[in-house]
């Protein structure tokens, strides 16, 4: 049955990082936790599909938070499924803070088999009748994403490292971070773990300028509060032992990543912006 569930998370002092606010890789965490729960309530989740050989996977993320919440302040993640179409399922959240609305997220996702890859239609089973609600949230459209030049490619390699000098010096805004990928990256869909990517870019430009402008207090969200929009296009799997390159291109209201593969396959695109 179509419904709009809530979950609540207390934050804990493991989830913060050094300024004492939610990691938005954990937000991501919960984001895909809330979203694994209502779909085995619902019995459509892990537990339904995986008896097919078949798993979810997200493919599109949107994110607009104006507040991120601190220890023992509560997490309360609004979600439901919006639609199914067209072989993807757009699923929304509203997120709150001890009762405060501080942000809106859209994801899309698909179902692929676990043996080939490939994307499988099957939201005509019964498991998938009637959870679709229909209701929207009212958040932007994500960006079309521009992939990175060769140019830009081989100027980020000469500047790879630290992107710290990255922020001090402006007028040359592209770098490069290398990773190769571990056992603690991976999921038991036996690839990348979605939350994974972002944790990458942010160990290769960290956003402490963007998050300046978030309300420090959840009474302090007014309508001309600033949001950190983050935006994220996931194109290929990466697996345990793959070294990939994170490529970053920093400027004043924005952060651009590209995620490519040891081949120069582009494994996923974001970005992330200070909003009004």
């Amino acid at each position: 049955m179509a419904q709009v569930n809530k979950l609540d998370y207390t934050i804990q002092y493991q989830d913060l990082d050094q300024n004492y606010r939610l990691r938005l890789y954990t937000l991501e965490n919960y984001l895909l936790n809330s979203a694994g729960i209502v779909a085995d309530r619902g019995g459509f989740g892990m537990r339904y599909l995986i008896k097919q050989d078949c798993t979810w996977v997200l493919t599109n993320l949107s994110v607009e938070i104006s507040y991120l919440p601190t220890v023992d302040e509560v997490l309360t993640i609004e979600t439901w499924v919006e639609q199914n179409i067209h072989m993807l399922s757009v699923r929304n959240y509203r997120l709150y803070v001890n009762g405060t609305l501080v942000g809106k997220v859209k994801s899309v996702w698909a179902i692929i088999n676990v043996n080939d890859r490939t994307v499988q239609s099957i939201f005509e089973q019964p498991a998938f009748h009637d959870i679709a609600t229909g209701e929207t949230v009212s958040i932007a459209r994500a960006p079309r994403f521009i992939t990175f030049s060769q140019e830009e490619r081989v100027i980020s390699g000469s500047l790879a490292g630290d992107c710290r000098v990255i922020e001090q010096s402006p007028s040359q805004p592209i770098g490069l971070w290398k990773h190769t990928v571990q056992y603690s990256d991976i999921d038991y869909n036996g690839h990348c773990n979605s939350c994974k990517y972002l944790e990458f870019m942010l160990n290769a430009c960290e956003p402490v300028e963007l998050k300046k402008g978030l309300s420090a207090t959840v009474e302090g969200i007014s309508e001309s509060s600033h949001s950190l929009r983050i935006d994220i296009k996931y194109a290929k799997e990466i697996r345990r032992g793959e070294q990939v390159d994170i490529f970053y291109k920093a400027r004043t209201e924005e952060i651009d990543y590209e995620i490519r593969t040891a081949e120069g396959e582009v494994s996923c695109q974001a970005r992330i912006a200070k909003v009004l």
